[in-house]
């Protein structure tokens, strides 16, 4: 999808705002090589303040893109850096669901999010030369009805302990959910087609 800008984005520095190698792993999959800078953006916003869960989200991406853009920009020509980055977040309702704090949330979040749905957020920031551009993608999941059992093994596996919701769409957590309604790769954390589509009308008119 990216073929019409590819010339354009060859000539870029991609740096993706995270030390997660998953995210890497998808730019990859849509031709884009991007290095992996984690931001020190302390996150602390309060979701609460905000006028939904989009702006919270983006607001967060954005604390994160500025944070590694002002660090390296100072070494780099401002014209080919552009940073990219990504924050997901999973609710039910009002609620937030973000890492557990341990197994026994972990154990929580799984039981409330048995038998239910949950919609996840992922809020993107393109930081780059011209300024900044925001968008926000989301996902429904439903999830199957679990047992006891289920979801202790799955707590113990310890594959939920660094996943916003307790779960991985990507991995073993895979098998809980009955259906996405959405984009599937905004669950993993990274929208592809809205990327490149965001991407691509971006550098078409700059």
């Amino acid at each position: 999808m990216l073929a019409p800008i590819q010339h354009l984005l060859s000539k870029k520095r991609i740096i993706l705002a995270s030390g997660s190698p998953r995210r890497q792993e998808l730019v990859k999959f849509i031709g884009l090589n991007a290095e992996l800078c984690p931001s020190y953006f302390e996150e602390t916003l309060n979701p609460y303040d905000f006028e939904n869960f989009s702006k919270f989200i983006e607001a967060t991406a954005l604390g994160k893109a500025e944070e590694v853009y002002n660090r390296l920009k100072i070494g780099d020509n401002q014209e080919d850096l552009l940073v990219i980055a990504a924050d997901t977040m999973v609710t039910i309702g009002s609620e937030i669901y973000g890492k557990p704090k341990d197994k026994t949330d972990a154990v929580r979040m799984l039981t409330n999010l048995s038998g239910n749905c949950n919609r996840v957020f992922t809020g993107v920031v393109l930081k780059h030369s011209k300024g900044v551009h925001k968008f926000t993608e989301t996902a429904d999941v439903y999830f199957g009805n679990l047992s006891k059992e289920q979801i202790n093994a799955y707590v113990e596996s310890g594959d939920p302990m660094d996943k916003a919701g307790a779960y991985g769409v990507q991995g073993p957590g895979g098998a809980l959910i009955s259906r996405i309604d959405g984009d599937y790769y905004c669950v993993m954390g990274l929208p592809l087609h809205r990327l490149c589509c965001e991407l691509t009308n971006l550098f078409k008119t700059n």
